[in-house]
């Protein structure tokens, strides 16, 4: 199944700190593509928890929508990238299946994790080979244990005949419960209209469609020592949403099911000032066709990866109706016990915590179930 990756260095790697990248995104600085601090060590060991015991059930079944795997190809790239953090380097299909059964998850959901932003302005001859190879090893993976794992097919949206390709390939070959896609792509947000015929193509098969966020490639000043993971990638996923917004995305494709990670990011706290701020918006109407955007908003589906703390459950909880939310753990970087526990702490009944724990996810994807 392993394949050897055709990708080449881009200019992203051979830049020196502080030059101009050019066509990546209107400028983006050389110094923003370097690693960043590595703090996935902090949240590996389920932020202090003991390992010594899985937690207790909660809710009998357990489905985890969020859930990474890295093929040879990806570790490849993500090297280049400088993303090769210890969690990705050290995964491997049996630590994957190793944690599951410790802590009694019965299937996943597999995708990628944040990819490398040199993705988007890689040369499409480079970047489609890599992508399929990428996508078949995880459909490999689910069929190797179809009663363990689903599977979400990635697609780099900014590349519309690739992406229309790989969506093709991804429901008539490799048999995907949905698309996955990035928070952004270069310097575009996906609802952008450019990337129309993708979405057409997506609402026309009625898709699932996943969203994993990154650090944005934009000509941003990250603050030194701050981890990407600890701001850019929940707000990013805002960004996502309120681009899909804004652009009418949402109203315009509404056989698409979204899943947006980490709770949303920050819509959750958001949403009432978007709310109140998008009434000045000319084209409102498009995007809040009932007069609001609350509840274009909360027909989305959203996971709890990294996402129970009591200020985000109550702020979730307020936001959208429990049927549209779904366990998420972001494994590796996160720990299964950890998200488990938090979740089981937070303030959430018996029944909502079946519908969380695989009860909303069987329903979104019957394939799930049993």
């Amino acid at each position: 199944m392993t394949r050897q990756s055709r990708f080449t260095a881009t200019a992203a790697d051979l830049a020196m700190p502080g030059q101009c990248l050019g066509p990546c995104c209107n400028g983006l600085r050389a110094d923003a593509l370097r690693p960043r601090t590595d703090f996935s060590g902090l949240f590996a060991a389920g932020a202090g928890a003991s390992d010594a015991k899985a937690p207790s059930l909660g809710s009998g079944r357990v489905i985890d929508v969020h859930h990474h795997y890295f093929s040879p190809e990806f570790k490849e790239s993500a090297a280049k990238g400088g993303m090769m953090f210890p969690a990705v380097r050290d995964w491997s299909p049996e630590r994957m299946m190793e944690e599951m059964d410790k802590y009694k998850v019965d299937k996943t959901i597999l995708s990628l994790a944040s990819v490398p932003v040199h993705w988007f302005s890689t040369p499409k001859e480079e970047m489609r080979p890599l992508l399929r190879a990428i996508n078949e090893y995880g459909a490999g993976l689910r069929d190797a244990n179809p009663n363990r794992h689903g599977f979400f097919s990635f697609i780099t949206v900014n590349d519309i005949e690739g992406s229309l390709a790989e969506i093709e390939h991804a429901y008539s070959k490799l048999n995907a419960d949905g698309i996955e896609i990035a928070t952004s792509f270069g310097d575009k947000w996906p609802g952008d209209p450019e990337f129309a015929p993708v979405f057409e193509e997506l609402n026309r098969r009625n898709s699932i469609v996943y969203l994993h966020p990154l650090a944005p490639c934009a000509c941003l000043n990250i603050v030194n020592g701050v981890g990407d993971s600890w701001a850019e990638y929940p707000h990013d996923t805002t960004r996502a949403i309120l681009s899909l917004l804004v652009h009418g995305a949402f109203a315009k494709y509404p056989n698409i099911r979204f899943i947006f990670s980490h709770g949303g990011g920050t819509i959750p706290i958001l949403a009432a000032r978007a709310e109140a701020l998008s009434k000045f918006a000319p084209n409102r109407k498009d995007f809040a066709p009932q007069g609001s955007i609350l509840p274009v908003l909360q027909r989305q589906y959203y996971e709890t990866a990294n996402a129970t703390s009591a200020p985000m459950v109550a702020a979730l909880k307020a936001f959208i109706p429990m049927t549209q939310l779904m366990f998420g753990t972001d494994y590796p970087y996160v720990s299964t016990e950890a998200n488990l526990k938090g979740l089981r702490a937070a303030d959430f009944t018996a029944e909502e915590l079946k519908m969380i724990e695989h009860g909303n996810a069987e329903k979104l994807i019957p394939a799930l179930v049993g």
